[in-house]
């Protein structure tokens, strides 16, 4: 779940591919391009939490014009475009949580005695349209490490709100549903977990899990440098929202991070 929650971050600076057709421009003639930075993000502890913290957000792409991407966010994968929609499908990874802090990084205590949710290989299938200036997205992650942790659907839209040589301003959102495995697994009590954990036995169906909103800015510093940040806030909704895990159902999310891309 905290690598969800990081995508749901990144996702709100998928910039729209026609109006910011000029960090395209800077991919090389043959299609291959390589992406690194770092940054951080300010996320709850996890979907659901009342406290927050800091972590690092390592970003590491690289794309070959035969389609094939490497990903630390996406996984590895093909794209490609087929009329007016691009396509892509990749092997990813989610990191699961852990029911008690284990250091700064990973795990809370509010969840001790709900047990760890393993980290889980996923299939993550993806469908993409530019639609004039704004780009639509549906993406879907299938649980294959652990089927009985089930899957997600997510709707996305982004647009540009202001772009120049150096600075591109964009909004985007985002609405993610989970089917019942899914829902159950991160926001459901069972008896046992109830015994342990003193929340309230509490079953969670399937539906929307939560929608996410935000502006992102891109901030070019040379033909390879370039800043990239967003500020959103992420809902809960559904039996997420209403399960007893949930101690806040809004939150906000920040990230910023320096990008290097050839």
């Amino acid at each position: 779940m905290r690598h969800a929650i990081t995508l749901t971050l990144l996702s709100l600076c998928a910039f729209s591919g026609k109006s910011f057709a000029a960090d395209a421009a800077d991919t090389p003639a043959n299609g291959d391009s390589f992406t690194a930075g770092l940054g951080l993000a300010y996320v709850p502890e996890y979907a659901g939490a009342n406290k927050r913290r800091v972590l690092p957000l390592p970003i590491l792409e690289r794309t070959y014009s035969n389609g094939v991407f490497l990903s630390a966010q996406r996984g590895i994968g093909y794209q490609a475009k087929v009329g007016g929609f691009t396509l892509s499908a990749a092997l990813g990874y989610d990191g699961g949580r852990d029911d008690h802090k284990k250091g700064y990084f990973s795990g809370s205590d509010a969840l001790r005695g709900m047990g760890d949710i393993d980290g889980s290989a996923q299939a993550v299938l993806s469908a993409g349209y530019q639609l004039g200036s704004v780009g639509l997205t549906f993406t879907t992650r299938q649980n294959i490490g652990h089927r009985a942790y089930g899957a997600s659907y997510a709707l996305g839209m982004s647009t540009a709100l202001y772009t120049d040589s150096t600075d591109q301003i964009g909004f985007g959102a985002s609405a993610v549903y989970a089917d019942n495995k899914r829902m159950q697994t991160y926001f459901g009590v069972t008896a046992t977990q109830s015994a342990r954990s003193g929340y309230r036995e509490y079953k969670a169906s399937g539906g929307f899990e939560h929608v996410s909103a935000g502006v992102h800015w891109n901030h070019v510093l040379d033909a390879n440098w370039s800043v990239r940040s967003a500020v959103g806030v992420d809902r809960l909704t559904g039996d997420a929202a209403d399960s007893p895990l949930t101690r806040r159902k809004t939150t906000p999310m920040l990230m910023t991070a320096l990008i290097y891309r050839f």
